[in-house]
Order: structure tokens, then C-alpha cells, then sequence
């Protein structure tokens, strides 16, 4: 008898279900839960294994593991397993090989029709990759739908709907957030409007916030590791497994206990479930937000819908139903088995594509894994070990519909409801067309980035402080690179090249894991700017409070060498510059012919309050160091109005005006926020103002035409770029008087300060390169060539990498402050004038003057 599979590839599991003739049931894939965990291992042998067989591993061998890559779709850095690099379409090709094998092994066939499903918010970029994830596994022409899509595949099969009835459904899984809008016609259930997603957004955020909780509340104890020692990697590794179980644990009991087995120490932390949702609250509210844009879309209000149908694993979270209710005034259903929900519709829909007249029994296991309590001991038994399964020959019956278009796409009829996707707007691919894409198994040495051995190093100083303790860089010399020959399966990755080196894997994988601290939890602890821990999310109808945020709550992201490229937000017409806020929650964007200064949340990606400039065109803006304040630089081409307009973040008003020079560019706070320098580019000079009260306080005399003036961490100076002089000044901040004027190139423009080494880099307009000061010496001890016409650098918070932004050609480059090198060009937008980069070091704003738009850039893991 045949059969028809669906798959739900997820970010941290992966869930399959069968649709026979009369019934639609979950296919157990793990040892002791219906689902497998999203998880590859590299053998010694060179052979991969997947789902629980890698996950058991991962504890005793973390460099050799590969975990929620699927987020990594459509970055052309490489996913690193015990030093040999993988695409992800390939480590997703082996997940969906062994679920093929194990599904057709034990039904004794293949299935008939396939189903596979991916997020909604998907381009055509990635969407186009992920099609090459069936060809590596060895499948012709499944079927792909959208998560959404298929969930309301499973709810219209499993809950009757009336005629007209309208729900929403709202996905949160592992690793991103989904929202649609379905109406339910006779013989279809229709799309409303335009799905929306958040990509990066899921449960693992919530477990890295529980990770984050638990070094805080044990008084730093993970920053006190020892990360060359390979018992902390274990150690860590063990830790991570204990935070998931505490979150499962919270949406069943009160409160939980973590066990915290380090080297040489142990002991419990408690977690309530209301420290937990405190940790949770804000993401939860941005993925509210995003549901309301969906309905929004569609034209529907919260009144018209039936209910608002919960799936995926981290919609159980108890908060989620709380909040939406509030926020909507309408019932929200859980299904009963919300991780499923995605798989089952995957099953309906394929059931119904092949023509069996579609299921009316839905059968799932019961759970054997859920806990009630996390206690000490509790990581559950290891198991046996699985051996690592050659891929069987391809079954020619796997073989699906030889079309590949999705199936949200088309009008499907039968007895179960079907999806008939109502006409959206193209969503445009933001990628070049050069990035391409990669045959699965091997990453050709052309697409490995020059620094991707290194990809997990920081500078020799260290990375930057991150409260409460410090977080140790590994010392000593790296060795040499190397690993196990390819995966016979997922094709023959190369060997190292011979020369190569890098740190042992062991410890890349302990400092990426205490990296990942950032999590949701310095997130939330900043909250939403203005907002009150219980706040409801509803859309923003004043002016947001750019706040600072509370000390000790962000962890700066590792910067990567090859950023990728996100969406464009639009944020009216000539925005020359973009400032973000001391806590990352706000961007302002001065534009220029505008006359305005532009607010974005950053939470959300949108503009939430637009303030007019009525001195004159606004050109360069800096944040007081709270983050209450807001300095914009104002002159007109006619040189007749040269003021700072100072905006209260609380009201987006301009509460002071403060003469200044002639033409004041890009001014700059002290970090003790007492002054504020405001270079004035015509008269030679920089203002000191007192920000206290707003009047003149000193003037800086400088060599001609400074256009830039930045601080050092600690405030002692301030260097200048001085455009028609080809000089850099350097004043020391006690005295404001000039100590040094270094030669750097043609047309200096903006200035950066390294935040954790003696360094200072400088943009040359005009010959197209980068100046790197050793502030020790102030000497030039590096030039850059990058992009034409750079207008200005920025630092990645971790200080791994810096970003110019190169206005004549439209891009971006990326320079490695160890080598000195360009490690890639990133097209961005026309003109890319400034780049506001995010205190957590996840993204960059890159601001577009000729386009209208914010162009955003991951920039950080």
C-alpha cells in the first residue's frame, strides 16, 4: 500500500509524518521523542551522522557538531566540522537522506509524494537553495509549501471551520517565527494578505537566554572557564542540554532546577517561570507586532478572526498565549501537539496531491521525553551509540511530482482543506547574483573565505569587557588546522590547505558557546525602549524613549568575515547618516533634504515616528551617553545656518539650539557624557560644548576642514579627520590641545577608535583606502584598499572586523583588523553614505542616500 510523506526540516528538530489512505500519523524518528534533533556529526572515519546520534556526541566532541544551521541558508561561510567546511544545503541533505531511509526501511517503500516545508519569510534566494536540499539527498521533484501553509493544512483537517471563518496562525519554532492569515472558503482555505516572519527568532533564543541567567545568577562562574581546557567544552555542552530541558520544564511547572556541573565545581541555579518570561517578554511582543502587520495586510481586524491557532514547540511557552490574548481579545487554540502541526500538514498535503482523497484520522505517539523538573543528574540516559548509515541507493519511486512548484501556490481539492495562495508581491532577492550557490558536500576553496579558518579568533587583546566577569581569549599558539577526510556520503570536502592555521576545535567551540551568550536575555534586559515589563505590543503611536541600557545585560555577537545581506527598510527620501542608540532598540537617520530625522525600532524594522528639523537640513547625529539625548548637526548649502538641534528621545522634540561654527559635520559625545566636540568643517576649528547646559565651553584649533571627530574608550582623546589636510589630529581631551598631526591619505572623511586595541582607522575619500593609526606610536602602520570613495569605517563591537561604506560604488567592505584585509564587498543600496552598527554586534544599518533606505547587514553570530 502506498503512502505520502511529509517533512519538517526545523531549525532545531526535524519531524516527518505519513499519509495513508485513511489516516495521517507522525513518524517517530528519534530514540526517545518523535522528532530527531537538527544535528550533524563528523566521525573520525569522515563519515556523517545525524539526528540523536549526533546530538549524544556532541558532549564529549562539540567541534565536531554542527546544530542549528539552517539559520546559515544563503551565507556563503561555510559551517566548520572538526575544521573541514560543509554547506548547509548539504548537512540539510543528509538530515533529509536519513529520515528517507529510515521512513522507506521501515514502511519497506518509498513514499509516493513529498512534501517538504520552509519558512515563509524566504526569498527567492534562499528558497532557490533550498531546493538544491532534495537533489543532495538524492529526491527529484518534491513539493515545497511554506510552514505556515501547511499548518493550516493540519488545522483545517483536524478542527471543523465555517464557511468565511477566518484564523490566523502564529509559528514559533526552534528558529524562527512565522505568522499567516487563512480564510476558509467551500472547497480551499485562502491566504490573506502577506505572511510575515522573523528569521531569527525561536526557541534556541530562549535557551541561550537560560544559559545567560544561569552565569549571572552563579556570580559570572562561566567566565571564570578555562576555555583551553576540553573538559569546559564538555562541560558546556552538557549545560546547554540542561537549559532547553529547564524551558520545556516551565511550560508544565512553576519553577525548575538547573544542575551546573563546571570542572572542579558544582551546583544548582533556580529558575521561576516569571524570571523566565521576564527573559522572554520582549521578543514574544516583537513577534505580536509581526502578527498584526500580517493581519494589517490582509485587511482583517482582531474581531473578524475565529481564533489565532498556536504552533510549533515554543508556542507551549504559557506567556504566548497570555500576551496574544491580551493583545488581540481573541481565543488562541494550542494544538494539541503544537511541533508537530507543520509535519501533519506536510503529510495532508502530500496525501492530497497524490490523490488519496486526504486523511480523516490523525494519529500522533504519545511524548516520551517531555520532563516536569529539571534536577541535578537529570541530562537523561546516553543511549546506545548509532553507527553512522551509508546512504542507501536512491529508490526510484522517490521520484515525486516532477514539478517543483509549491504547493501554497495552487488550488488543491479533495476532502481534507487545501491551501490556495491568494496573489503576493514578489519578495526581491536582496543578494548578489554572484554569491551563487554551492553543490552540497564540498566548499570549493574559491567560496571558502580567506579567514574562515580563523573565523573563531579574536583580536590579541581580547574581546571587548562583558559583565559580569571577563571572558578569557585562549592563549598560546594555534595548531595547525586539519581534520578527518570528507564524508563519503555528503561528497569529499578538501583537506585543510597546508599552511593554514587556526585554534583547536575544541576551543572554538567553547568560545562560539559562551559567544552565543547574547541570546534573547541582553535583548530583553534593555526591553523595548520606553516600554514597562508587561506592556502590551501594541503598535507604537509616540515617540519611543531611547533609553540607556542597564549595565552588565549585552553580549557582543562574534563578527563574521562574510556578512549577509538582509532586507531593506524604507526610510524616506536622503538619509545621509544613521545613529544607533547606547542600547541598540532605536535608529535615527538624519535626512538631509528631508528635513527630518527618522526613527526606526530596530525590534521591528519600521519607522515609528518621523521629527521635523525646522533649522535646516539635518546632516550628522550623535546619542548622549544614556541615550536621552540626541545632537544633530544643521547646515544648508548656503552655509547660512550652522547650529545643533538637540532632540529629547522621551518626546522627539527639539529642545535646544546651539550656534556653532561653520558647517558642523560629524560630532561626537565623550563617554562620560559631559561634552559633546562638534568639528566645524569651513572654520578649522572644534567646538566644545558642555552638555549640561548646552553653551560653548572651549575651541580646538585643527589642521583644515575637519570633517570626523571619535573618542577613545576611555575619553582621554579625540581624533579628528581632517579632510583638505590629508591629517589626523590627535587632542588630548584634558587640555584640548593638539599633541599630534599623522599623514594618512587623500581626503580623510570619517574616524573610527578600535574598541579594545591601540588602534584608529580613517577613511581616504579620494584614494580609495583605509588608514590604520597605531595610537601608541600615532603612526600609520597599515593602507587599505577598499571600494571608491569611502565616506565611512566602523568597528565591529567584538573588534574582529571593520565596515566602510564605499558611496561611488554602492558597497560595502569588509576589513580583518588582524590581517589588515579585505574580506569581502558587500553591494548594499545606491550611495551608502554611514553604517550604524548594533551594540549586541548582530547587525549594521547601512544608510542608502540615493535609494531612500536602510539596507541591514547580520554581521554577527
Amino acid at each position: 500500500m502506498t503512502y505520502n510523506l511529509g517533512v519538517d526540516l526545523g531549525t532545531t528538530f526535524v519531524a516527518a509524518a505519513i499519509a495513508h489512505e485513511s489516516r495521517v500519523e507522525m513518524f517517530t524518528l528519534g530514540d526517545r521523542s518523535v522528532v530527531t534533533p537538527a544535528v550533524v556529526y563528523l566521525r573520525e572515519d569522515g563519515t556523517v551522522v545525524t539526528g540523536d546520534a549526533a546530538s549524544r556526541r556532541a558532549v564529549s566532541s562539540p567541534e565536531r557538531v554542527g546544530r542549528e544551521f539552517k539559520r546559515r541558508l544563503g551565507d556563503p561561510t561555510p559551517v566548520m566540522l572538526g575544521g573541514i567546511p560543509y554547506a548547509v544545503t548539504a548537512l540539510l541533505g543528509a538530515l533529509l537522506r536519513d529520515i528517507l531511509t529510515k521512513v522507506s526501511e521501515t514502511e519497506g517503500r518509498p513514499p509516493g509524494q513529498i512534501v517538504l516545508t520552509h519558512p515563509a519569510n524566504w526569498g527567492p534566494f534562499r528558497r532557490e537553495l533550498f531546493e538544491e536540499v532534495p537533489q543532495a539527498a538524492g529526491l527529484t521533484g518534491p513539493r515545497l509549501v511554506t510552514e505556515p501553509e501547511a499548518a493550516a493544512a493540519h488545522y483545517a483537517a483536524s478542527r471543523q471551520l465555517a464557511d468565511g471563518d477566518v484564523v490566523a496562525v502564529y509559528d514559533l519554532g526552534g528558529g524562527t517565527f512565522d505568522a499567516t492569515v487563512l480564510r476558509k472558503r467551500t472547497d480551499a482555505i485562502e491566504i490573506l494578505g502577506i505572511p510575515e516572519g522573523i528569521e531569527r527568532l525561536g526557541g534556541v533564543d530562549f535557551d541561550e537566554a537560560i544559559l545567560s541567567h544561569v552565569n549571572y545568577a552563579s556570580g559570572g562562574a562561566l567566565s571564570e572557564l578555562d576555555l583551553g581546557d576540553p573538559q569546559t567544552a564538555i562541560a558546556l555542552a552538557r549545560l546547554r542540554q540542561d537549559c532547553v530541558l529547564a524551558k520545556e520544564a516551565l511550560s508544565i511547572d512553576t519553577e525548575t532546577t538547573i544542575p551546573v556541573f563546571l570542572p572542579n565545581r558544582h551546583f544548582d541555579v533556580r529558575l521561576t517561570r516569571a524570571e523566565f518570561e521576564d527573559m522572554v517578554r520582549a521578543p514574544v511582543e516583537s513577534t505580536i507586532v509581526a502578527l498584526e502587520r500580517t493581519l494589517r495586510s490582509a485587511n482583517v481586524t482582531p474581531e473578524q478572526l475565529t481564533a489565532v491557532l498556536l504552533v510549533g514547540g515554543s508556542s507551549r511557552i504559557p506567556l504566548i498565549a497570555t500576551m496574544l490574548t491580551e493583545a488581540l481579545r481573541r481565543p488562541t487554540v494550542v494544538d494539541a501537539h503544537p511541533k508537530y502541526a507543520v509535519a501533519l500538514g506536510a503529510a495532508t498535503l502530500a496525501g492530497t496531491l497524490a490523490g488519496a482523497g486526504g486523511p480523516n484520522t490523525i494519529v500522533v505517539p504519545d511524548e516520551v521525553e517531555t520532563p516536569t523538573r529539571v534536577t541535578a543528574g537529570a541530562t537523561g540516559p546516553p543511549g546506545p551509540a548509532a553507527a553512522a548509515a551509508a546512504g542507501p541507493p536512491t529508490p526510484s519511486g522517490w521520484a515525486g511530482s516532477s514539478n517543483g512548484s509549491a504547493v501554497g501556490r495552487e488550488a488543491v481539492t479533495g476532502a481534507a482543506a487545501t491551501v490556495a495562495a491568494a496573489p503576493r508581491t514578489p519578495t526581491p532577492d536582496p543578494r548578489p547574483e554572484a554569491s551563487g550557490s554551492v553543490p552540497p558536500g564540498a566548499i570549493p576553496e574559491q567560496q571558502v573565505p580567506r579567514s574562515a579558518a580563523t573565523a573563531g579568533r579574536t583580536s590579541p587583546a581580547g574581546p571587548p569587557p562583558r559583565p559580569p566577569g571577563p571572558w578569557p581569549e585562549p592563549s598560546g599558539p594555534p595548531p595547525p588546522a586539519g581534520g578527518p577526510p570528507g564524508d563519503t556520503r555528503l561528497g569529499a570536502p578538501p583537506p585543510a590547505r597546508p599552511g593554514r592555521t587556526g585554534r583547536t576545535p575544541v576551543i572554538v567551540a567553547a568560545v562560539v558557546a559562551l559567544l552565543a551568550l547574547v541570546g534573547v536575555l541582553g535583548y530583553v534586559a534593555v526591553n523595548r525602549l520606553g516600554g514597562s515589563p508587561g506592556a502590551g505590543p501594541a503598535e507604537p503611536t509616540g515617540p519611543v524613549q531611547a533609553g540607556p541600557a542597564p549595565p552588565g545585560t549585552v553580549t557582543v555577537a562574534t563578527s563574521v568575515p562574510i556578512p549577509t545581506i538582509g532586507p531593506t527598510i524604507p526610510v524616506g527620501t536622503t538619509p545621509g547618516f544613521v545613529a544607533a542608540s547606547p542600547n541598540g532598540k532605536l535608529l535615527y537617520i538624519a535626512n538631509r533634504n528631508a528635513g527630518v530625522v527618522t526613527v526606526v525600532d530596530t525590534a521591528v524594522n519600521a519607522v515609528t515616528a518621523t521629527i521635523p528639523i525646522t533649522t535646516g537640513p539635518p546632516q550628522y547625529l550623535t546619542f548622549s551617553a544614556d541615550g536621552k539625548r540626541v545632537y544633530v548637526s544643521v547646515f544648508n548649502d548656503a552655509r547660512t545656518v550652522n547650529v545643533v538641534a538637540v532632540l529629547d528621545t522621551t518626546t522627539n522634540s527639539v529642545i535646544a539650539t546651539i550656534p556653532v561654527g561653520t558647517r558642523p559635520f560629524a560630532l561626537a559625545v565623550q563617554p562620560n557624557g559631559d561634552r559633546l566636540y562638534v568639528p566645524n568643517h569651513d572654520s578649522g576649528n572644534v567646538s566644545v560644548i558642555d552638555t549640561g547646559n548646552n553653551t560653548l565651553q572651549d575651541t580646538i584649533t585643527v589642521a583644515r576642514n575637519p570633517h570626523w571627530v571619535a573618542f577613545s574608550p576611555d575619553g582621554t582623546r579625540a581624533y579628528t579627520a581632517n579632510h583638505e589636510s590629508n591629517l589626523v589630529s590627535a587632542i588630548d581631551t584634558a587640555t584640548n590641545k593638539v599633541i599630534a598631526e599623522v599623514p594618512v591619505g587623500t581626503s580623510p572623511h570619517s574616524i573610527a577608535v578600535h574598541p579594545n586595541r591601540p588602534l584608529v582607522a580613517n577613511v581616504n575619500y579620494d584614494s580609495a583606502s583605509v588608514s590604520v593609526i597605531d595610537t601608541n606610536t600615532l603612526k600609520v602602520i597599515a593602507t587599505i584598499p577598499v571600494g571608491t570613495n569611502p565616506q565611512y569605517i566602523a568597528w565591529a563591537p567584538d573588534g574582529r572586523f571593520a565596515y566602510t561604506a564605499n558611496v561611488t560604488d554602492g558597497t560595502v567592505s569588509v576589513i580583518n583588523a588582524e590581517t589588515f584585509q579585505v574580506t569581502a564587498t558587500i553591494p548594499t543600496g545606491k550611495s551608502p553614505t554611514s553604517i550604524a552598527v548594533l551594540p549586541n554586534g548582530k547587525q549594521a544599518y547601512v544608510s542608502n542616500l540615493g535609494d531612500g533606505t536602510l539596507r541591514i547587514l547580520d554581521i554577527g553570530t
